[in-house]
């Protein structure tokens, strides 16, 4: 399996992180900035997507964009979306409301007035947050899985990762919320995944350095024992 994305974690990284998860072997491709602007890198990406858009799933002879249906392939193939109609039904649900408030923070990395903008912006974030805690509380299989009691699913893996993107942007405010961030903490603490993100595997930006709030290197992880 290939992964064609930037070199940024960005939309790419929850299909990562379920790889990892699983420990299935994978290739990624880094295409740089200029490659993809290019005449040459435009028309490889217009080859096997819609618009020219990056990530890009190589499965063998089979090819996918859109970075939401690579998510929902990629947890299919390795058992990550739930056994029942009903558990397949909750996993989209927690998936789409994690997905909806990571697009909001994808979208602020990319404001102008980003940092006039980011004081208000945290309070923003810290009602969402606890709007958030209280749904886990109501909707959690267990204290570290929204969906299936033991096992984690794409729900688990795309709102980990939506947790840990607001960590760099408002340093110290997951943390105000205990049940969240303890199930932050257990899903990067796993296996695969605390390997694959203590390594110099892992993008160490979250995206692209065109971005207001972006391109700056970061330690990842220094919160995790």
């Amino acid at each position: 399996m290939k992964l064609i994305y930037f070199d940024a974690r960005g939309r790419a990284e929850p299909a990562r992180l379920m790889l990892e998860l699983r420990g299935v072997p994978y290739e990624y491709e880094k295409m740089p900035l200029d490659q993809w602007m290019s005449p040459g890198g435009k028309e490889r990406a217009l080859q096997c997507t819609p618009f020219g858009q990056l990530p890009i799933l190589e499965d063998g002879s089979f090819t996918l964009c859109q970075s939401r249906a690579i998510l929902r392939y990629v947890a299919r193939k390795l058992g990550l979306y739930g056994e029942s109609l009903e558990e397949q039904a909750r996993v989209d649900e927690v998936y789409e409301t994690a997905d909806e408030i990571f697009m909001d923070l994808a979208l602020f990395h990319w404001n102008n007035e980003f940092h006039e903008k980011r004081a208000d912006h945290r309070e923003t974030s810290r009602s969402k947050l606890e709007r958030l805690q209280a749904y886990f509380m109501k909707r959690r299989a267990d204290a570290e899985h929204w969906v299936r009691p033991g096992h984690y699913t794409l729900a688990d893996v795309m709102m980990a990762f939506t947790l840990e993107t607001w960590l760099p942007m408002h340093p110290g405010l997951v943390e105000e919320f205990p049940e969240l961030h303890r199930f932050m903490t257990s899903f990067f603490s796993t296996g695969g995944v605390r390997e694959y993100v203590r390594s110099e595997r892992r993008c160490r930006t979250w995206t692209i350095a065109m971005a207001a709030f972006a391109g700056v290197p970061e330690e990842t992880h220094h919160w995790i024992d």
